[in-house]
């Protein structure tokens, strides 16, 4: 069975609609949510995070069995984007979501991603 239309037609009314809606939109902060979810080491501290809600760096180089420079790169990624914060407790940081927007948004992708399958 072919998943390609056989024949053009058009539907003119649905298009447009649909063009004059995008006009009005910016993608930019759902493409930056995307890059933030396109590395696995993110979706890691996501996950370790929407889990435990606070955790230091040092933990989250553990999971991730990464160095601890490595590992607050992703998270100044993440911070920079909206997608965590952080606090300093002596000489300990602690990061955590952003807040309640992320991480349902965390806890929607990790829920999707187990029940979506992908076939490559």
């Amino acid at each position: 069975m072919t998943e390609v239309c056989q024949t053009t037609i058009i539907h003119q009314e649905k298009v447009d609609v649909v063009k004059n809606k995008l006009e009005k939109k910016d993608f930019s902060d759902l493409l930056v949510l995307g890059k933030c979810f396109s590395d696995s080491s993110r979706i890691k501290i996501s996950y370790a995070l929407e889990t435990y809600k606070e955790m230091c760096v040092c933990d989250l180089a553990e999971i991730l069995d990464a160095s601890i420079a490595t590992t607050s790169h992703h998270l100044r990624y993440l911070k920079k984007y909206g997608m965590t914060k952080s606090r300093q407790d002596g000489k300990v940081v602690y990061y955590s979501l952003a807040n309640e927007d992320v991480i349902f948004a965390v806890q929607t992708f990790l829920n999707l991603s187990e029940k979506i399958t992908t076939k490559f």
